[in-house]
């Protein structure tokens, strides 16, 4: 069989790979899925441990031969490019169930939420930087205690955004006030972390622009989405009521605006996810949100979306985690 493969042309080679890891990858989802529903857990969180089993952590452990055949170099930029448009497709839904009206009935509970969830760990992660840019391993030594303490707060703030909606999900919650307070708290406080990324990066590289173009061009999206795209999706929603369903032609326009506007936002550096939920938030609900959600939702959940979590899993090393010791010391990759 091996022999078989190594004759087919590299393309081939990796369709048929693909095919085979996709299997397993679901498999092992619905397996770790029976026992962590048993134990109480979320889809998402077995998805994860999934990933970790299947990745270095575990197997790659157990058996490294049968690991690194299962996933060779060549397939995972593979997969982290459908992990992506999964990710895409499934924050586009979760913003189609976006409730705006709520969220302007509780929008100063949103902020108020959103300000804890991102000053306290910010706090944390600013002081811990501090105590941490005196050990080497940690920090190189042309970083500056001002860039490793923007840089920990940060990284501290960011909110594990795809996993938050999922369980909201899962758990019914979408739709509802507490949901959708979640879902707003959750998305400023990435918006304003990853902000503050970017500003490392200008000053580490020593180029505002980077900064500028993440900033200005997050705000620019989303006016443009609010006072643009959403008078566009208002007479493709109209055009769906009066024909009773959403036709194959406005299906192909939403999916194409939708892969530019996770194509903008990830170019300018806050990344697909936003761009993907800010546009089903600003699409008028109706005939149009119902029908792409039933388009667009199962297949995602049920065949794209484990291919996320699994591949953070995946990229997850147990094993470089620092260890007790009378010194302070880090492995890196």
């Amino acid at each position: 069989m091996l022999t078989t493969l190594a004759a087919l042309p590299s393309n081939h080679a990796l369709a048929i790979q693909l095919f085979f890891v996709l299997a397993v990858i679901l498999g092992a989802c619905r397996v770790v899925g029976v026992v962590g529903r048993w134990v109480g857990q979320p889809q998402v969180v077995s998805e994860m441990i999934a990933g970790v089993l299947l990745g270095p952590s575990l197997l790659g452990m157990l058996a490294p031969d049968v690991q690194a055949s299962l996933f060779p170099a060549s397939l995972m930029p593979i997969l982290y490019v459908l992990a992506q448009v999964a990710l895409a497709l499934y924050m586009f839904t979760v913003g189609l169930e976006f409730r705006p009206d709520l969220l302007r009935q509780r929008i100063r509970g949103a902020v108020g939420i959103s300000a804890s969830g991102i000053v306290v760990p910010f706090a944390l992660g600013a002081a811990g930087a501090v105590w941490l840019s005196e050990e080497p391993e940690f920090f190189a030594a042309n970083v500056s205690t001002a860039q490793a303490v923007l840089f920990t707060g940060a990284a501290m703030s960011i909110t594990a955004f795809p996993m938050l909606a999922r369980i909201i999900v899962e758990r019914g919650l979408a739709g509802t006030r507490v949901g959708t307070l979640a879902l707003a708290a959750g998305s400023i406080d990435d918006a304003i972390a990853w902000c503050i990324l970017a500003i490392v990066l200008a000053s580490f590289r020593g180029e505002p622009k980077i900064a500028l173009f993440a900033i200005g061009g997050g705000f620019l999206y989303v006016i443009i989405a609010a006072t643009l795209v959403r008078p566009i999706f208002a007479r493709v929603n109209a055009a769906a009521e009066r024909n009773g369903s959403v036709t194959p032609a406005m299906f192909a326009l939403v999916l194409t605006m939708l892969m530019v506007g996770a194509w903008f936002t990830d170019l300018i550096g806050i990344y697909a996810v936003f761009g993907a939920f800010i546009l089903g938030v600003v699409i008028p609900r109706g005939m149009l949100t119902q029908g792409l959600i039933r388009k667009i939702e199962p297949l995602t959940c049920a065949l794209f979306l484990p291919m996320f979590f699994v591949y953070s899993g995946l990229n997850t090393r147990i094993a470089l985690q620092p260890r007790p010791s009378t010194t302070l010391t880090w492995s890196t990759p």
